[in-house]
């Protein structure tokens, strides 16, 4: 692997440490503040800590890696680099890492994964697999653009008050979805975030991902992940419907700010022949 690019991500793509470690990914980790503590997601901030500040009420902040982080990253390899972001719809980390490739010393390509969390990990492992295989950057960085058109990601909140939070949801609407005990089922493909599915329990929320994931081809797919916001238990359950996924991973505390404990889905890479088809979830 002499001649193999550096491969890239940040900590928010949700692959394993073993895997990180196995595959010789460097992870560039997301900045999160609590109260007056700054932390590294990842490496000196557990999710737990983040749902137990949450929970108390205190001021919790995210801010993605800086191109400064991602051109550290880079010329620590001392080698061209692939860069694998999350959706540029939801993050500054593509623009950050394309002003680290233009900086560096080194060339460096930087891919969008078009997705984020464990969907934009599956984008990462298969960048990796490629460059085990021998590949160079134009193997490395086909393989990321072919599952980054071919991933897919549904998932169910728990609690809708994390998004009350954001802003972006009237409180009134969400105030009364959660008097109805209602469990947002949501897809991201291409960069783009649905809402799928509005089932009253667990049990119907985790049907809905079922059918989702089977009906998107994912019982042909080479890898599924499952993911999870300090539910493992209903994440195990999940994979076992399935039949095993490829792993199952935890939330990184960046993105848990966002939906807050209880979160679970799966991401996978539909067969080619699916990639243009809708499969047709609708309320």
């Amino acid at each position: 692997m002499a001649d193999a690019p550096a491969l890239i991500t940040d900590s928010s793509a949700c692959v394993p440490p073993s895997s990180v470690d196995r595959h010789g990914v460097a992870v560039v980790p997301i900045s999160v503040q609590i109260g007056s503590s700054e932390y590294r997601d990842g490496v000196d901030l557990k999710p737990e800590a983040l749902y137990q500040a949450l929970a108390r009420g205190q001021s919790v902040k995210s801010a993605a890696p800086s191109a400064f982080d991602y051109l550290d990253a880079v010329e620590a390899g001392g080698r061209p680099a692939v860069i694998v972001t999350p959706a540029r719809e939801f993050t500054h980390m593509y623009r950050n890492a394309a002003l680290a490739a233009e900086m560096a010393s080194v060339a460096v390509t930087v891919v969008d994964s078009r997705s984020a969390t464990a969907g934009h990990g599956l984008v990462v492992m298969a960048a990796a697999e490629a460059r085990e295989a021998g590949g160079g950057v134009d193997d490395v960085v086909a393989a990321a653009e072919d599952a980054s058109e071919r991933v897919d990601l549904v998932a169910c909140l728990e609690s809708l008050d994390h998004l009350r939070e954001s802003g972006r949801v009237p409180a009134m609407a969400l105030g009364l979805a959660n008097h109805l005990g209602l469990r947002p089922v949501f897809r991201m493909r291409d960069g783009i975030a649905e809402r799928v599915a509005l089932p009253r329990s667990e049990r119907g929320a985790l049907d809905r991902l079922v059918r989702s994931w089977r009906d998107g081809g994912g019982r042909e797919s080479p890898r599924s992940a499952v993911f999870h916001a300090a539910r493992p238990d209903r994440a195990h359950e999940l994979s076992q419907r399935l039949g095993g996924a490829t792993f199952v991973t935890e939330f990184s505390a960046a993105m848990g700010i966002h939906t807050g404990p209880g979160l679970v889905g799966v991401a996978w890479l539909r067969p080619a022949d699916l990639v243009d088809a809708d499969d047709g979830d609708g309320l």
